[in-house]
């Protein structure tokens, strides 16, 4: 026994997808659809097909779409995983992740799962936190140590600080030359100190990022894992990337949490080179024509079935027979065009070997309505680009992330095609040892006796498949086993899985196989009851016996269905098919040496009508209700988006409605807050200037000694002239927060020249009236020298002597008063001299800061007029991408309904009714289908549908008169 597959033949599913506008299906076998191509070839040609493309026309989709899945098998091999290997293709054709690859070395998930909001915040706060550590960094020595850390920082600084040298102070100067290059030995102990005080502070910048940082998501370490590198401005731009693919729906959000893994970065970077592949054409371009667009989004769809070597067959298989491929195509495209090359090409359609009875011609109706709909997405659906601003306000980074999560869910919708189902699937059920085995064998001519379980023992313990033509039988587990519930839960999979169930009811009908049944009753799956009569017919004799009275062996099988047919209307539905079947005996003329016997005992077995019932059950409900899931299948992704859709389109709205309108006040608002705090700050600057001017004959008596610059110096810093800079971009930056905004770092103003302090000459010396003194004393005792008393008066009286000292001394005082003068005339003409010079340095100083403190204005004001520009074009994108998502909602709407429409077409067909009564049809969200018809057609379709429990596939159908049923067979309108 083999397990169950649902593997079908490579070349047979595109032999079917080639042609699948005629209605047919992969369950015919690649030999009658390969008949039926060339006959569709012969028609073709003797049609005399307009515009036919040249030869090979088809062959390079079919060979792309082939190295587009042999791509992805390599991937899954590589990534040893297949849930990766889809996200890791969507990766390597993403424009720019290999050169973000480097950046994003170590990112965190957290990080890709980030907010552009958060990642604004990360921007804001963390240049600031890291603003000590690079103060503590600033003129940093190369010599200095990378293990200084290691010593005791404090205890050395104590140490090194001793007044005189010690023999601690020697010590401690040794302990941080240990750690040091050999440069580091010409340094004195007070440079050794310089640079141990900035190791502390650096050491404490650390500490206090730290404790920022354990606060903090940790994500936030990876933009700045690096204290003295300050913030990774470059690992930013990455994460705003990877946020913006993900926001855009360039991307899903699975993929990008692979470039954390190292492995599926390494794959990114090598797979190709491994894989041997190229990116292909069909993922990036539409196909040439519809037979190609079903070729490449079927075979994408199914490949995942196959291995490598098998797609690789078939682009072989296909490029030998392009030219009839070609001829096939053209006449599947230009059918639909050519009512005469419609009409001759519908005969071919019954020679296929399937089971009796009309083939399913929807599901190419499905795929062309969801086909047409992914084109229209794929071309209106394109990656925004952002401005690096867009992050600023959060309002416009919510929009943009609820916007690119409709898109994401809307490409996820239209990624999927249904599969090209092959072989129909009939499960056989029933109580164990029931004969299920016994019965499949007698279905697949299988005369081998291993598997049929004797007395008590069951022996199928799991579902396995066998094939018979068009058809494969899953022969299940059976119910009610006492010691293994397990059975139970495999047979109710494969029942879930098949397009038919055969019941094989056993003598009696215990609670857990009734509630089986009834659960097979109610959810509207082809059903057929077979009562398994299970005389004994293991002899010749008893086989003979069998054949001659068979009527002796049913006798009790009406007493059956009737209870079968109790349990139906137990529950309220319409019994199924019910057949007396002697399975037994139809596998025992199987291996009956006597071939008379072995077909007349097949015939009173009643298998040929089991499989003749099977058959007319097969077309008409198990292939229509095949096509019914498939539109399921088709409309339930699709469905949900437009829930989705309908639901916060008009919300994200009114957030951008408001975004828009609010934007011209802030921007407003903001750039008066500038205007106010940069007049402001030049206020406080004149304050300051006046009162500088208040201070400058006292400043100017301390100029002009040996200590001139450092007074000058000291005078400046004591304004704190720099601390205007520093609070008006603090309250610059302070009112961009209060608006959302975030200012990167200021333009620096080029330092002045020559500002060291005003060119002032040397001060005069107060020493100058002490040698003016000494000198008019000089001269005095010169005098008396040179004049002496007068000789005639040898003892001269005392009157004398005082005259001739009076006039010395007023020619002294006369030499005074001269020189005190001059010293006088020179202190007031420094004094004038200096206070001019301090005056104009200054002036020259306050025009400066008041330049600098315009420019640092007038770069805020740019910076935040660029970004309320950049955010008005975000803003007018966001918009675009808006009503774009609007009108793909109202296509997609249209899309539902076109499929509503070929649905209960199907569903009235297979209630035995003309589709052509529907005109429209329309779901609303979860369970009501209303359908509307002609007012003559509505008891008839009512009754009709509800008769045949056609109403449990969608819960609820409402049939409504339609007040436009004269306009034609279309879909509801658009809303």
């Amino acid at each position: 026994m083999t397990e169950v597959t649902g593997r079908t033949s490579l070349r047979t599913e595109i032999l079917a997808l080639l042609l699948e506008p005629l209605g047919v299906d992969a369950m015919a076998g690649q030999a009658a659809l390969r008949r039926l191509a060339e006959n569709v070839d012969t028609v073709a040609q003797a049609y005399g097909c307009a515009g036919l493309p040249a030869s090979g026309s088809t062959l390079p989709w079919v060979s792309d779409s082939v190295a587009a899945c042999v791509e992805e098998h390599e991937l899954v091999r590589l990534a040893a995983a297949q849930g990766e290997a889809r996200a890791l293709r969507e990766l390597t054709r993403l424009e720019g992740v290999r050169s973000r690859l480097p950046t994003l070395e170590g990112v965190p998930v957290d990080a890709l799962r980030a907010d552009l909001a958060a990642v604004a915040v990360a921007e804001r706060l963390l240049p600031g936190v890291l603003e000590p550590c690079r103060r503590a960094d600033q003129n940093w020595p190369e010599e200095i140590w990378r293990s200084i850390r290691d010593i005791d920082v404090d205890s050395a600084l104590a140490d090194l600080n001793r007044p005189r040298v010690t023999r601690q102070a020697a010590a401690a100067r040794e302990l941080v030359l240990q750690h040091s290059i050999s440069a580091a030995r010409d340094l004195r102990n007070r440079d050794l100190v310089t640079r141990l005080e900035k190791v502390r502070d650096f050491v404490a910048a650390e500490k206090a990022y730290e404790a920022f940082l354990s606060t903090r998501p940790g994500w936030w370490r990876w933009l700045g894992p690096d204290a003295r590198s300050g913030f990774r401005s470059d690992r930013r731009d990455a994460l705003v990337w990877a946020i913006e693919a993900r926001d855009t729906g360039a991307v899903s959000g699975s993929a990008l949490e692979l470039l954390a893994a190292d492995d599926a970065r390494a794959l990114i970077e090598h797979a190709w080179a491994t894989a041997s592949v190229t990116t292909t054409a069909s993922l990036s371009a539409p196909p040439a024509t519809s037979s190609a667009a079903r070729l490449v989004s079927g075979l994408l769809a199914v490949a995942s079935r196959h291995d490598v070597d098998q797609l690789r067959a078939l682009g072989s298989w296909y490029t030998k027979n392009v030219a009839l491929f070609d001829r096939v195509a053209a006449a599947m495209d230009v059918r639909g065009a050519e009512p005469g090359l419609c009409a001759a090409l519908a005969p071919l359609v019954g020679e296929l070997a399937l089971p009796p009875g009309a083939v399913d011609t929807s599901r190419s109706d499905y795929r062309d309505i969801q086909s047409a709909l992914r084109t229209e997405v794929e071309a209106r659906l394109q990656r925004t680009p952002y401005s690096e601003h867009a992050m600023e306000s959060e309002e416009l980074v919510g929009v943009i992330g609820h916007l690119g999560t409709l898109e994401r869910e809307l490409r996820d919708a239209m990624r999927p095609l249904p599969a090209v189902r092959g072989r129909l699937l009939v499960a056989i059920v029933g109580r164990t040892k029931s004969g299920k085995t016994t019965l499949r064998k007698a279905l697949t001519r299988d005369a081998d006796r291993s598997g049929i379980g004797r007395g008590a023992h069951r022996t199928t313990r799991k579902t396995s498949a066998f094939d018979v033509g068009s058809v494969t039988y899953l022969d299940t587990p059976g119910f009610a086993a006492k010691d293994d519930n397990f059975d139970a839960q495999r047979a109710r999979a494969a029942c879930d899985s098949a397009d038919a169930v055969i019941w094989n009811y056993a003598d009696t009908l215990r609670d857990e196989e009734s509630a089986e049944l009834r659960r097979l009753l109610l959810s509207g799956k082809p059903l057929l009851a077979v009562v398994n009569v299970k005389g004994l017919v293991d002899t010749p004799v008893r086989l003979q016996l069998f054949a001659d009275r068979p009527d002796r062996e049913f006798k009790s099988a009406p007493g059956h269905t009737v209870r079968i047919e109790q349990v139906a209307r137990a529950v309220g539905v319409a019994p199924p098919v019910i057949l007396a079947v002697h399975s037994g005996a139809a596998h025992e003329a199987l291996s009956t040496e006597d071939r008379k016997l072995g077909d007349r005992a097949l015939r009173a077995s009643r298998l040929p009508e089991l499989e003749q019932s099977l058959a007319r059950l097969l077309a008409e409900r198990a292939i229509p209700l095949r096509a019914v899931r498939l539109a399921e299948s088709v409309r339930a992704s699709l469905a949900a988006f437009h829930d989705r859709a309908v639901e916060e389109l008009p919300q994200i709205g009114l957030a951008l409605g408001e975004l828009e309108r609010s934007t011209p006040d802030e921007r407003a608002a903001l750039l008066e807050a500038f205007r106010t705090a940069g007049r402001n700050s030049r206020e406080r600057l004149e304050a300051e200037r006046h009162r500088v001017r208040e201070r400058l004959p006292e400043m100017v008596r301390d100029l002009g000694g040996a200590d001139h610059a450092k007074r000058w110096s000291d005078f400046i810093t004591g304004r704190e002239l720099d601390g205007l800079f520093s609070a008006l971009e603090s309250e610059l930056e302070q009112e961009a927060r209060k608006q959302g905004r975030v200012l990167r770092a200021l333009a620096s103003a080029p330092e002045r020249q020559d500002d060291e302090h005003p060119g002032v000459r040397p001060r005069p010396d107060r020493k100058i009236v002490a040698a003016a003194a000494k000198g008019a004393a000089t001269a005095l005792l010169g005098s008396f020298a040179a004049k002496g008393l007068p000789k005639k008066l040898a003892v001269p009286p005392p009157a004398v002597t005082a005259v001739y000292a009076a006039e010395a001394l007023t020619g002294a005082a006369k030499a005074v008063s001269s020189e005190l003068d001059r010293a006088r005339q020179a202190k007031d003409d420094w004094t004038r001299a200096t206070a001019a010079a301090v005056e104009a340095s200054l002036d020259e100083l306050f025009d400066w800061v008041d330049a600098r403190l315009a420019s640092i204005v007038d770069d805020a004001t740019a910076q935040i007029k660029a970004q309320f520009a950049a955010q008005a074009a975000d803003s007018t994108s966001t918009r675009e991408r808006f009503e774009q998502l609007g009108r793909l909602r109202s296509a997609v709407r249209f899309a539902l309904d076109a499929i509503d429409f070929v649905l209960t077409r199907r569903l009235l067909a297979l209630a035995g009714g003309d589709p052509a009564a529907i005109r429209r049809a329309r779901r609303t969200p979860g369970v009501e289908l209303r359908v509307w018809t002609d007012t003559s057609c509505v008891a008839d379709m009512r009754a009709r549908l509800h008769k045949h429990l056609i109403d449990v596939l969608t819960e609820r159908i409402e049939i409504c008169p339609d007040s436009r049923s004269g306009e034609g067979d279309g879909t509801a309108a658009d809303d």
